[in-house]
This record gives structure tokens, C-alpha cells and sequence, in this order.
């Protein structure tokens, strides 16, 4: 008995450990490009590391009081994720104004636009003041440079009031799909630009399935892919180049496949989104064919999984904790009744 005991205790024992192992992003890039990610998940050996600053979520618990995604400053939020204020000159009159991320609204907050090469489109960012008195606002860009033009930097806006910020999206002599950020007053809009050559033979778009854009963590990001021959019909080999990225224009997974498109064809194709840290990213499609390319993407957001944080981790500890100890007994009382007919087999031939 006891040394069945031991081994129960010992499977146990064994058993505690499971949820402590963790495994690495690893993302491989084909382009070759400098933008590839190789790195640990934030749950090593089953303790929680805290947040991390720059990956898109307000960490409070460990003190950060805003996170825009970068650790740059001069945008509303530092790169030690605090956030910064801005005092304008003081107006005629006396007083001033300081902006903080909680008096502004932007409207829209994210920006996707298709594009042919070497031309530019213009879209108006609406800046409204909520809170009790006049703010000026600083606008600046990251990602973007060389494909976004300003109207203006700064806007002064009176309380309660709207004021329109101009900007031109420019798309240079390079097809594919870039992404960026504007910043305005420390809040971010989310830029995508999909920029296709003017031979024009095909059409693509991408649109994500999963509900309100979101994928728990580690879950699969659903899509529906659709190809549209814009010509004459013809039978050609088109290659699907699929890349997610995020905000900073950093890749973090890439796929291809070919297929023989005569038609419109509609298709479905999910994705691991493995261990993606929490935030927005894009889901990019290329289609290339000879002379050609027709970008398209669309935005999803990772969200906390079922089991993230410190309280889900306990709860999935629990569960594989009691489901050991549940088989543990289960082998415990084969035993035992493999022990007990030997004994009565043992004694057979005396009654």
C-alpha cells in the first residue's frame, strides 16, 4: 500500500509540471526581409513576466498608463508607456491647454485604402475636442514615411468642438501591403495601404470571419478569400501570397499557394495565429500574376484566450491537476484488484 501511495504521489508530482512548458514564436519570413520575429511567449516556465511595453496593452498591474503599440515618444504615450502631455503656447488672453488621450476622439480610427502605383488619394481624420477647455493637438506619423503628406501638424480646438485634419496617402513605385500608424494627440489611427500595379487582370479581397474581428490567443483567425478576373476570360497560374503584420510593419507570418483561376472563385482559409502577442495586426493578401499584382487585407485584433493571464493559468493548473490526480486513483484501484484476485487465487486451492 504504501508504496502504491508513493507512486500516486509521484504521478502527481509529475503531472504539476505540464502547465510550466512554453514554447517560442518562430516566424518565418520567405522575402528574406529584416522584419522576422523570434521570440518567447510572456509565460516562461508558468510565471507571469508582466507587461511588456509597446505591445498595444495598457498593463496597469505593472504601471503603464498607456500603450500606442511603439516606444516612441512625442506621441501622447512614452516609450516607458506613461503618458505625456502637451502644453501649447498659451492663447491671447492668458491660460493655456494641456492635451491628454482622454479629451480627443478621432474618427475614423483605421484607414484601409487601395491604391495603383505612383498615384495618391486624400482622406480627412475628424479631431473632436471632449473635454472642458481648448487643446492643441500635434499630428505625426510612424511607418509611413514618404507615403503620408499632412495638411497641417497641429490643430487648436476649442471645447466641445470638431475640426478637420487633411491628410494624402501617396503610393509609391512598389506594389504590395504597408502598414502604419498616424498619431494625433497620443490616440492612434491604423493606416493599411494596398497598393496594386495598373495592369489591372485580376482582383482580390480578403475578409475576416471570426466575430467583431477578434481572435482569442493562440485560437485560428478565419477568412474568406475572394478572386476576381477583371478581363477577358482566361485560364493562369496566380500565386497567393498571404502575410500577417502588425502596426509596425513587422511580419509575423507568410504562406503561399498557387491555384488555376478561371472565374470568380470564392475560398476559405484559416490561420494558427500561434502565440501573437495582444493587438492589431493585418491579414494581407497578394495576388501575382504575370505583370500584375492585387493586393488586399483586413484588420483583426488578438484578445486575451480563455486560459490567459495569472487567473487563467491557475484554472488550467487546476483542471490538469485534477484530472491527474482523477487517473492516479483510477490506476491506484486497478491494482489494487489486480492484487486482491491474485490474493484470492492464491488461497483458492485451500477452500
Amino acid at each position: 500500500m504504501r508504496r502504491e501511495i508513493s507512486f500516486m504521489l509521484f504521478f502527481i508530482l509529475i503531472a504539476s509540471f505540464i502547465p510550466t512548458l512554453s514554447a517560442d514564436i518562430l516566424s518565418v519570413n520567405s522575402g528574406g526581409t529584416g522584419n522576422i520575429i523570434l521570440g518567447p511567449d510572456r509565460f516562461i516556465e508558468g510565471f507571469f513576466f508582466g507587461g511588456i511595453c509597446g505591445d498595444g496593452v495598457v498593463d496597469s498591474g505593472v504601471g503603464e498608463q498607456c500603450d500606442d503599440g511603439g516606444i516612441v515618444s512625442g506621441d501622447g504615450c512614452s516609450s516607458t508607456c506613461q503618458t505625456e502631455v502637451v502644453t501649447p503656447p498659451s492663447p491671447p488672453g492668458g491660460g493655456g491647454a494641456i492635451v491628454t488621450t482622454s479629451n480627443i476622439v478621432l474618427s475614423p480610427t483605421q484607414i484601409n485604402v487601395n491604391l495603383a502605383v505612383n498615384t495618391n488619394t486624400e482622406r480627412i481624420i475628424s479631431v473632436t475636442n471632449i473635454g472642458s477647455s481648448t487643446v492643441t493637438v500635434f499630428a505625426s506619423q510612424i511607418g509611413l514615411d514618404n507615403q503620408l503628406i499632412f495638411g497641417s501638424t497641429n490643430l487648436t480646438i476649442n471645447a466641445g468642438q470638431s475640426k478637420n485634419l487633411n491628410v494624402v496617402l501617396v503610393a509609391l513605385g512598389e506594389p504590395g501591403i504597408f502598414t502604419g500608424k498616424i498619431i494625433i494627440g497620443g490616440k492612434v489611427v491604423l493606416v493599411t495601404l494596398n497598393i496594386q500595379t495598373e495592369l489591372l487582370l485580376f482582383d482580390s479581397n480578403i475578409v475576416v470571419l471570426n466575430n467583431n474581428f477578434e481572435v482569442r490567443q493562440g485560437g485560428d483567425l478565419k477568412t474568406l478569400v475572394t478572386l476576381i478576373p477583371m478581363g477577358d476570360p482566361s485560364r493562369l497560374d496566380v500565386t497567393l501570397n498571404f502575410v500577417i503584420k502588425d502596426f509596425s510593419n513587422k511580419v509575423y507570418l507568410t504562406k503561399s499557394e498557387t491555384l488555376l483561376v478561371s472565374q470568380l472563385m470564392e475560398i476559405n482559409r484559416d490561420f494558427d495565429t500561434g502565440n501573437l502577442p495582444l493587438g492589431n495586426f493585418v491579414i494581407g493578401l497578394e495576388l501575382v500574376y504575370p505583370n500584375g499584382v492585387a493586393p488586399s487585407s483586413a484588420n483583426f485584433v488578438i484578445v486575451e484566450g480563455v486560459f490567459s493571464g495569472i487567473f487563467g493559468k491557475i484554472v488550467l493548473f487546476l483542471i490538469i491537476l485534477i484530472m491527474m490526480i482523477l487517473i492516479a486513483l483510477i490506476i491506484l484501484l486497478i491494482v489494487r484488484r489486480v492484487k486482491e484476485r491474485k490474493r484470492q487465487k492464491s488461497l483458492s486451492p485451500f477452500t
